[in-house]
């Protein structure tokens, strides 16, 4: 199904495509692995195009985020199962994904804001036009339930790939549990992020990917340029709960248009950090646009754009 006016996949179907084929990997090297240094985890993101970077929550933080994300899943399940299951890019209704995270708990504000993912994302993207802040693109959680079937493997970005060499988005992958190749570990194309014009979205190409197995705690670390997909979750009891993130440039338009979803009298209060990243601002890329028809509530919450963080 597709939420609310959304299409659903089929409709992006491409009948002009090619007969199928398939790309084995077209990686040499060792893949990367769980690691907690740094340094390690750059050298994976260049080279692999993602890296594992270990031990960023406590394996008690992450328990204590999954067992939110469980909570409000529940929650919404409740009222109805159609708002938290059937996202138009899973193949079935087994997953379920759930939006608005900033509205529900601290902890998934604080997620938004946590330095390691601030650092990557300054080192992915590259310095921003007149030190304005970073966006958050996108926002979500995604739980694999057991015997839901693997996600088609894409891009976090648009179809038209082909020219472009810079990323749009830096992306991180919040483990809140073990991920393991059995209960739906993210499948990567390790070095895809290199491809450029040798990358087919149409559905007519299928990838040889491998699991990127992670501790809870670790955050997966990659760019909209990397080839990946959700796995399937063949475990019999097994879910894998994850919160998934990416930032974009201040010129591109974010996925989700934060100051119109998101309760203002949740922002109350709240750094100008986060507020920034959220998208409280009326000057992009030096032009200020005053929020005329914006509710008071909402205008009262923007902040200066420069970046401070």
């Amino acid at each position: 199904m597709a939420v609310g006016d959304a299409l659903k996949q089929g409709e992006y179907t491409d009948t002009s495509a090619p007969a199928v084929r398939n790309v084995p990997l077209d990686f040499s090297g060792p893949l990367p692995q769980p690691t907690a240094d740094k340094a390690q985890a750059r050298a994976d993101l260049a080279r692999a195009g993602y890296a594992i970077l270990t031990g960023v929550l406590t394996e008690a933080e992450a328990g204590e985020v999954r067992q939110v994300l469980i909570d409000e899943i529940a929650r919404e399940e409740a009222i109805d199962p159609n708002r938290v299951s059937g996202f138009y890019t899973d193949p079935d209704s087994t997953n379920r994904r759930l939006s608005d995270l900033p509205s529900r708990h601290k902890w998934f504000r604080d997620l938004l804001e946590h330095p390691v993912a601030l650092e990557f994302t300054k080192e992915i993207l590259g310095p921003t036009l007149l030190n304005e802040s970073y966006l958050v693109h996108s926002y979500g959680a995604n739980v694999t339930r057991p015997g839901s079937a693997a996600q088609f493997v894409h891009l976090d970005r648009s179809l038209d790939f082909h020219g472009h060499t810079k990323p749009y988005q830096s992306r991180f992958i919040w483990c809140l549990e073990e991920f393991t190749e059995a209960n739906g570990a993210t499948r990567v194309v390790p070095g895809s992020h290199l491809w450029n014009d040798r990358v087919d979205m149409t559905g007519a190409t299928y990838y040889e990917t491998v699991a990127a197995e992670a501790p809870a705690g670790a955050v997966i670390i990659y760019s909209d340029m990397l080839l990946h997909g959700t796995g399937a979750n063949v475990s019999a009891d097994r879910e894998r709960a994850a919160v998934v993130v990416g930032y974009c440039p201040p010129w591109c338009r974010p996925m989700i248009q934060f100051p119109l979803v998101v309760d203002p009298q949740v922002m109350e209060g709240r750094s100008k950090t986060l507020r920034q990243l959220l998208g409280y601002t009326t000057v992009s890329i030096g032009f200020y646009e005053p929020w005329s028809g914006a509710a008071q509530s909402v205008r009262d919450l923007c902040v200066p754009v420069t970046i401070e963080y």
